[in-house]
């Protein structure tokens, strides 16, 4: 399924406006599978990406449901560069969300959002002279070429951090991104045995998203909140009975379970650190 293996979205270098159009025709043969994220000492690892997410939790059922998601009214809130680098990424998220469930006018206040924040946080040539807003507000009857749209958005901001020697600054916008997932997903009222597993699933990867964060130099960034939620919820699912049990080699994760009563904990967690992020 192509929504699987696309990218993370929903960022942009931009270009000249003949360009836009010569790189998006080009992005169908340019689908990128992983974001690779590299440690000091060596250690590497692999985060997925919003989009990625959102179809993980879209295959197992996840139904749109935009009480949700963070309101677009809320942009005008966010007034501290930490709180613009954070909303990016859950603005991000709902985006793909939004996509994924064919909400057309939800995805266009969303992508729209993005590109207001990618604006206010330093990154002012991203969208360009609007050729990709105007093109996915086109399109966005067509899923596939919307998210060809994200892809090429996607490459193209990895190029912008990679030249501005900025690449640790999407671990923070994955991991609020990451948060507004797993959030969508553990408060759905979609159907909790086929999503529950999905929310395990995704724990799994918490360890690499707080290494990831804990990259980030930039001391105008704020964060150390957002570390701190992250390694409660992590903190919380390992103490978890049948969790502990993956010490054992013979246990896989397709073999552990949750409780009610852990499941509402977890979400209880996730929940309270997303709502600190988009309070901004």
């Amino acid at each position: 399924m192509l929504a699987f293996v696309l990218l993370s979205a929903i960022i942009a270098c931009a270009e000249a406006p003949k360009q836009e159009e010569a790189t998006e025709e080009a992005a169908v043969e340019e689908v990128e599978e992983i974001v690779e994220t590299e440690e000091e000492e060596d250690f590497s690892f692999m985060l997925p990406s919003p989009i990625q997410i959102a179809a993980i939790f879209n295959r197992a059922g996840l139904k749109y449901e935009s009480d949700l998601t963070n309101p677009v009214e809320n942009l005008s809130s966010y007034n501290t560069k930490t709180a613009k680098y954070l909303n990016f990424g859950v603005y991000s998220a709902d985006l793909a969300y939004a996509v994924l469930n064919d909400q057309q006018q939800p995805a266009i206040d969303y992508i729209n959002s993005v590109r207001v924040l990618s604006e206010d946080i330093g990154m002012p040539s991203i969208f360009g002279s609007g050729a990709l807003i105007e093109s996915f507000e086109k399109n966005i009857g067509n899923q596939d070429t919307v998210l060809r749209i994200l892809t090429t958005i996607k490459r193209r901001t990895d190029e912008y951090l990679a030249e501005n020697e900025e690449e640790s600054k999407e671990a923070v916008f994955f991991a609020a991104a990451w948060i507004e997932g797993m959030y969508l997903g553990a408060n759905s009222a979609s159907d909790e045995s086929k999503l529950t597993p999905k929310i395990i699933e995704q724990m799994t990867i918490l360890d690499n998203v707080i290494k990831a964060v804990k990259q980030q130099n930039d001391e105008t960034l704020d964060i150390a909140f957002l570390v701190e939620g992250l390694k409660e919820i992590k903190d919380t699912f390992e103490g978890f009975e049948e969790v502990k049990m993956l010490e054992d080699p013979d246990t896989g994760i397709s073999d552990i379970t949750l409780t009610t009563e852990e499941l509402k904990l977890l979400t209880d967690e996730i929940t309270n650190l997303r709502s600190k992020i988009i309070r901004g």
